[in-house]
């Protein structure tokens, strides 16, 4: 097991979380904690930009507003919805087909424990974690390439995975860096860290609130 130091855990999580209050990204799909508009943000972000996203996300949901609105849907209607994504033909199949499992075998709830959520079309454990952790408050950890990136970096974690977002070392540090009660804020600022400040190329070392602590700024000043 990666062990890390409490007292380094505490002070990473006050850090992160004091910088994004001041610096938190604002998107539609963080506004709400309907676990179904949730759902439909996680499906849409997939390879695609948060900004695309947005420009599409509000339209889709007031003609579509709920899983049965959804089941019922015409895949051409949802493919002209989703042009400016890309990928529509399939991304509209997969709504459809979302939309129609819900219905079908949900009574059109969406699911509020893993198992069942990662049963549905297109959702894996980081999409059903989002559901838990935006939609039903749960304690629930994310990590996708971006979070694998910084907790390494940070922590200095080195992962041997030919994709770090399938290690499960890494979901466990990422559950244990979890502030209890407090994990929508620091998901989403962990990812806006990601985004922002911890990049893949030319890291803004100099302006990461976390610098403090991190390991890969500390050989990289």
């Amino acid at each position: 097991m990666f062990e890390i130091p409490e007292d380094r855990k505490v002070e990473f999580q006050h850090l992160l979380l004091s910088w994004w209050k001041e610096n938190a990204q604002k998107y539609p799909w963080r506004l709400t904690s309907d676990p179904y508009r949730i759902l439909v943000a996680e499906i849409l972000l997939r390879k695609t930009s948060r900004g695309q996203v947005a420009a599409v996300y509000e339209a889709l949901l007031r003609k579509w507003p709920s899983p049965a609105d959804l089941a019922r849907a015409s895949e051409d209607e949802l493919k002209a919805c989703l042009r400016p994504l890309g990928m529509e033909n399939k991304r509209a199949k997969l709504l459809v087909e979302l939309g129609r499992t819900i219905v079908h075998r949900f009574e059109g709830r969406i699911p509020d424990n893993p198992n069942d959520l990662t049963s549905l079309p297109g959702v894996g454990r980081y999409a059903a974690n989002a559901v838990l952790c935006f939609g039903y408050g749960q304690d629930q950890p994310l990590v996708d390439t971006n979070v694998a990136r910084v907790i390494q970096r940070v922590f200095g974690y080195k992962s041997t995975k030919p994709r770090p977002r399938n290690d499960e070392i890494l979901w466990q540090i990422a559950e244990r860096l979890i502030p209890k009660g407090r994990a929508r804020d620091y998901n989403l600022a962990l990812l806006d860290l990601a985004g922002a400040v911890c990049r893949v190329r030319k890291p803004a070392c100099h302006a990461c609130p976390v610098k403090k602590v991190c390991l890969f700024g500390e050989e990289h000043k």
